[in-house]
């Protein structure tokens, strides 16, 4: 009885420690900073084709606008492993969001953010490997009755609240560690968008797609104090 009990108890314990490391190694990446709490800046990611932003927005037609933005730029908060939240403020936020945008070439583009925030998150639901794979979801935060206004003459196109991302098929937010850095790279399909005003170059039943921008995520102390981040 006692060599059949042992027998269980290492049984068991050989259990557990499987069950430990099945369980460390699908667990999901997250975001850190060596500094707490932890500032984020992002920043444009060197002068290559992929430091743009391109945005564009399609009807059904199919007729389509393409925004270009040189850099995005901001200053958030690292929440937690899981969510960080980039956000700007009134009245600054025309230049230290999107910068220097054209409409298929042409400049005057002005992107406001109307206080609205951009929750990155570290992943998707269901989706393991969704922040190595462009496909972590993002969550567009607006206060009622504001969205993102991008303007171009007379026509506005405005982006609302909304969750973005988590898929394949929705594209989405990537990841990758970049020495002290994390790199951000996104492709996200599906954007709901609206229009207002005149001789806006698209109209009708609008969607957005989010194409090509990376840009450079640091971390810093509360203080300004540089900090390493990294995802994994």
């Amino acid at each position: 009885m006692i060599r059949n009990l042992k027998v269980l108890l290492a049984a068991a314990l050989a259990l557990t420690a499987l069950g430990a490391f099945v369980a460390s190694a699908h667990a999901a990446d997250e975001f850190r900073c060596t500094a707490t709490p932890c500032r984020g800046k992002v920043n444009k990611d060197g002068t290559g084709a992929t430091a743009h932003h391109v945005f564009i927005v399609e009807n059904t037609v199919p007729e389509s606008v393409s925004f270009t933005c040189a850099e995005l730029r901001g200053t958030g908060e690292l929440v937690n492993g899981t969510e960080f939240l980039l956000g700007w403020s009134r009245p600054t936020e025309e230049r230290e969001a999107y910068n220097t945008c054209t409409a298929n070439g042409s400049p005057g583009v002005i992107v406001h953010m109307n206080d609205c925030k951009y929750r990155f998150k570290a992943g998707a639901t269901g989706n393991s490997a969704a922040g190595t794979s462009d496909q972590a979801e993002v969550v567009v935060e607006c206060p009622v009755g504001e969205s993102i206004e991008v303007t171009l003459s007379t026509c506005t196109y405005k982006i609302g609240s909304q969750t973005l991302g988590g898929s394949a098929a929705k594209g989405g937010i990537g990841y990758v560690t970049s020495g002290t850095e994390v790199t951000v790279t996104s492709n996200v399909k599906g954007i709901a968008v609206t229009s207002s005003g005149t001789n806006c170059p698209v109209t009708g039943t609008l969607t957005g797609r989010y194409t090509t921008g990376s840009a450079l995520l640091t971390g810093e102390s509360s203080t300004g104090v540089m900090a390493t981040a990294s995802f994994g």
